[in-house]
């Protein structure tokens, strides 16, 4: 029986060529967008997931309550709260410390010397650590990172150092300063987490590095450096929390009223933006989202289309039945098609996924496979998806084919007056069309916000400005530095800082003005030399450019913290003593105002900011180019390297690093661009195929009126009216639907675009257009057929 079914399916499947294509293009495209979701949404539900204690991992957040009554939000901490929680609370099974630190490392070989710079591979940490996540030790055990001059390395990273000799007991020499031993091998991180670190320093060798890193200063937060805690079970997060509080009062005192700490769970981590997370789980809900509607425009289709067929097949329906084939028969031959309309749509989705997951994989820079029969949760998701595609698209066809009357079957009046079946085709191209409008809007409006982030005036210059590391803030170095590099031809000039202008890290403290208290507000810093506004183009729009000093001695201040501090003009604040918080409350005087810029990304409003000179604190070079030539970054890699040949030289241009803030929104543009086309080009299939058939149900028609006197432009209005008429529908209904996701999407921003009219207005003529395309193409060819032909 089930041989028989099959057999019938294929010859159906042969006799009726294009209408096959369709389904199956259809359901394969369907199918490909729903597995590459899929495997999207696993992989960042399944982050951080494979350690056998992660429900009990949570990590130690810090929010920093201000008195004007906003809120800061810190994944950072400060270095002796991992100690502290250790010792005073008998809930905590284990804590951590992890400290990021970008490392220039040498390996020192016979007659070479070999140096890897790691921007964001190594860490500082203790044996704690090993306790609280699970990593495999291939050689050597956690509690050598308890000792000074100790590291533990990956496989991978281990093979990149040493190549295939051991490497137990090498050694690895750290910015020219310290000496440390390989002790430890470990199996390399899964792909799926967000713990991606290669290069384990032992914590005691930080404080040997770094001498004068706050080890005892309660209020250093760095973001860098992050506290992980173990408890004892899930129950004591509640009674934790509560303890808090008073640990809290104890450590700060009368500031205690600023810090709130929380456990933030570790499966939270990951999606908390608040906290430096990747992804927003609205966004994980969006993509799943997508990915059932894709199926779903799919599974319509082909019950379009079936239906529509099913006038053709009604003849053999009504034969069946009357040489005695029951009605449930009759049901499972139909969907026993769809079954086999869907296997070999599986199979080109499979292809199809895998032909666009690298593409993905490149833009989200995750390495993602598409492997049904190596990959349990895919095979398992695999399965279902079928099993609900052929539901979907089998069962409503089946059933009204099915249901046919034998005797207008056989008469072929089975569909003709169907109005039921009618209503319910027109029902679903209108619900096609409608998630293809808004897919299309919502993606304008992020394409176009993607724009404007990249195209904003931040009020600073960010063209051909280049970022070189700053090892070693030694007055001579500087100094030769500042003479040489601008001899070279192509530079106009070079500042040094801690950050740029614009910036996602900087730092920050409370301020106070003349004899004033403490302000309510907190302003940003940027530690500077004399020649960061013109390096950076920025607008002194009163007073002048501090002089060179090593030290806070003259202040510029931009225009939004002469407005915080309530002042009448801008002259009102020159001359004025400033004690800047973050400095050690140190003083300085303001020489000058400038006009604001953007000193965080787009997300955040602009901020009161204080520049002032601090070569201690500077970290980086930015150098103004004129031009840029073959010669300009082998000439200015020469100079530094001349005086820093112990490090690797880096560089980057400051516009690709403004540009790297907006990463997200680069891939939500991608993204969605690309399943909106899917989704058009689903619609756009079903459509197709709909009027390919009325066309052909109409074809006496068209010759009749043609012979009566019809213009070709009237038939072809007249072929297409019905289905634009849908379109119109569609549109209407999902205007506010889309109207709800574009400002749902834009409120992360502080800076962003309007909704305008003319964005609905577009999408709207562009899914028209599509429309009339898909429709128009079929419509003029049959207004164009010789009637005498069309008749007979």
């Amino acid at each position: 029986m089930l041989r028989n079914y099959f057999r019938i399916a294929w010859r159906n499947l042969v006799k009726n060529k294009v209408y096959s294509a369709i389904n199956m293009t259809g359901l394969g495209i369907g199918m490909a967008g729903a597995i590459i979701i899929f495997q999207l949404v696993s992989y960042h539900l399944g982050v951080d997931k494979h350690h056998r204690q992660a429900d009990k991992i949570f990590r130690m957040v810090v929010d920093l309550h201000l008195e004007d009554g906003s809120v800061e939000h810190e994944k950072g901490s400060a270095f002796p709260l991992h100690t502290a929680l250790r010792k005073e609370f008998a809930n905590v099974s284990h804590t951590a410390y992890l400290a990021q630190r970008e490392l220039t490392l040498s390996i020192e070989e016979a007659n070479n010397s070999r140096k890897f710079f790691e921007k964001s591979s190594a860490a500082f940490t203790d044996s704690e650590f090993f306790k609280i996540f699970d990593y495999q030790f291939i050689a050597g055990n956690a509690t050598v990172l308890n000792l000074p001059g100790q590291a533990v390395l990956t496989e991978r990273y281990a093979k990149k150092y040493f190549g295939k000799s051991n490497p137990m007991g090498r050694l690895i020499r750290i910015n020219n300063a310290e000496n440390v031993t390989v002790a430890g091998v470990i199996k390399d991180f899964p792909e799926h987490t967000d713990f991606k670190k290669d290069i384990f320093v032992s914590l005691p060798t930080l404080k040997k590095l770094i001498p004068e890193y706050g080890y005892e200063d309660w209020g250093w937060i760095d973001s860098n450096r992050e506290t992980y805690v173990s408890l004892r079970s899930e129950e004591d997060r509640e009674a934790l929390e509560q303890q808090l509080i008073a640990f809290a009062k104890k450590i700060h005192g009368a500031d205690s009223n600023v810090f709130h700490y929380h456990l933030q769970p570790l499966s939270d981590v990951h999606f908390n933006m608040h906290y430096g997370g990747k992804i927003k789980y609205y966004t994980i809900i969006m993509l799943a989202t997508v990915g059932l509607l894709l199926i779903l425009i799919a599974c319509f289709n082909f019950i379009n289309i079936t239906t529509a067929q099913s006038l053709k097949r009604s003849k053999e329906v009504g034969i069946r039945k009357v040489l005695g084939v029951s009605q449930w028969q009759v049901f499972w031959l139909f969907i026993h098609e769809a079954a086999l309309f869907t296997g070999i749509s599986f199979i080109l989705a499979i292809l199809l996924s895998k032909l666009l997951m690298p593409m993905i994989s490149n833009w989200l820079e995750i390495n993602l496979d598409i492997n049904v029969f190596a990959d349990f949760q895919l095979l398992a998701f695999s399965l279902a998806l079928l099993i609900f595609v052929v539901c979907a698209a089998g069962i409503y066809p089946a059933f009204v084919i099915s249901n046919f009357n034998p005797v207008r079957a056989i008469k072929g009046l089975a569909v003709a007056n169907d109005r039921g079946t009618f209503s319910v085709r027109k029902s679903l191209v209108v619900v096609q069309f409608s998630i293809s409008f808004v897919l299309i809007a919502v993606s304008m409006v992020i394409i176009l916000q993607s724009r404007y982030l990249k195209n904003k005036d931040l009020g600073l210059n960010k063209e051909l400005i280049l970022h070189v590391g700053l090892p070693d803030t030694g007055t001579t170095k500087i100094a030769a530095l500042s003479n040489e590099i601008p001899r070279i031809k192509e530079v106009a000039s070079i500042s040094f800082f801690r950050n740029p202008p614009s910036s996602q890290t900087g730092n920050g403290g409370s301020i106070k003005f003349e004899n004033r208290d403490w302000e309510k507000f907190v302003a940003r810093s940027r530690s500077a030399d004399n020649h960061y506004v013109a390096t950076y183009g920025l607008k002194l729009i009163a007073g002048r450019n501090p002089i060179q000093s090593d030290t806070l001695h003259e202040l510029l201040i931009n225009n939004k913290l002469v407005k915080a501090l309530g002042l009448k003009s801008l002259h009102e604040a020159l001359n004025k003593r400033l004690v800047v918080g973050d400095m050690d409350n140190k003083t300085g005087v303001i020489v000058g105002v400038l006009s604001d810029f953007n000193n965080a990304d787009l997300y955040s409003n602009i901020e009161p900011t204080v520049i002032y000179a601090s070569k201690k604190h500077y970290r980086s070079a930015g150098i103004k180019l004129q031009n840029l030539s073959a010669s300009t970054i082998p000439d200015i890699m020469k100079v530094w390297q001349k005086h820093f040949p112990e490090y690797v030289f880096q560089y980057s241009f400051y516009d690709e690093e403004i540009a790297g803030f907006y990463k997200r929104e680069e891939l939500a543009s991608n993204l969605t661009s690309m399943f909106a086309l899917l989704s058009v080009f689903l619609s756009c299939l079903g459509l197709f195929g709909l009027a390919l058939f009325s066309i052909e149900q109409r074809t006496k028609e068209i010759g009749i009126r043609k012979v009566l006197g019809a213009s070709i432009a009237s038939i072809t209005t007249l072929l297409s009216m019905d289905f634009l008429r849908l379109v119109g529908i569609a549109i209407i209904i999902a205007s506010p639907v889309s109207y709800y996701f574009m400002k749902k999407w834009l409120q992360d921003f502080a800076f962003r675009i309007d909704i305008e009219w003319w964005i609905f207005a577009v999408s709207a003529l562009l899914a028209v257009a599509i429309a009339c395309l898909t429709v128009g193409y079929q419509s003029i060819k049959a207004a164009l057929a010789n009637p005498v032909q069309t008749l007979r």
